[in-house]
């Protein structure tokens, strides 16, 4: 096998869950192969994927890791080139769904979560940023999910597409969540103390 299996990420309702051990694909799951220079993003067969945490979860190893130059190439599950199958010491695929064990694990934890919204080309990119007064730039919009509630903090250089999607993203967020959440508007320099409780 190979000298070292590539970092897999499993895409879970926008989230990245890293895999301990890499090699199973779930048919019904998506993930995301960090493979040095190249970047693959397998789609199982039967998965139902949120196109636009597809396109975040990538466009972000894409920013962050390689400013910029990584090549992603798009697998169907099912159907994997050899150059991908070998980088693995056991590839198969399986019909285990993982979503559920993760959904139940996030529930009891109860985390505060920092998103980021970030508007390029066409594309929204959403993805979870460290939860840091420093993640935040006014050139953006995010998210800020304390569990009861959803803050949507705009920052004072974020266009006005980045400021309509940060609110249709908070309300499509919290349509996935179990419980009630309140959606408030925060702008950027002028925050509640109650918003800045959430970052301590």
């Amino acid at each position: 096998g190979p000298m070292t299996e590539p970092t897999v990420f499993h895409i879970q309702k926008g989230r990245l869950v890293r895999m301990s051990d890499p090699g199973a694909f779930g048919r019904g799951d998506c993930y995301l192969v960090d493979a040095g220079p190249k970047i693959y993003l397998w789609i199982g067969p039967k998965s139902t994927a949120d196109e636009k945490f597809l396109t975040a979860a990538s466009a972000v190893f894409k920013d962050t890791e390689r400013k910029g130059h990584a090549d992603i190439d798009r697998i169907e599950g099912g159907k994997e080139p050899e150059e991908f199958k070998v980088l693995f010491d056991d590839f198969q695929l399986t019909d285990e769904d993982t979503e559920g064990i993760l959904r139940r694990v996030q529930l009891e934890k109860r985390e505060y979560k920092l998103w980021r919204v970030h508007h390029e080309g066409d594309d929204t990119f959403f993805a979870e940023v460290p939860l840091s007064r420093s993640s935040l730039r006014s050139d953006d919009v995010y998210l800020v999910d304390t569990w009861d509630d959803i803050f949507v903090w705009r920052g004072k250089d974020a266009s006005a597409r980045e400021k309509f999607d940060g609110t249709m993203l908070a309300r499509r967020y919290d349509a996935e969540r179990v419980g009630v959440q309140e959606i408030e508007l925060i702008e950027d320099g002028s925050e509640p103390e109650e918003f800045w409780r959430s970052f301590d």
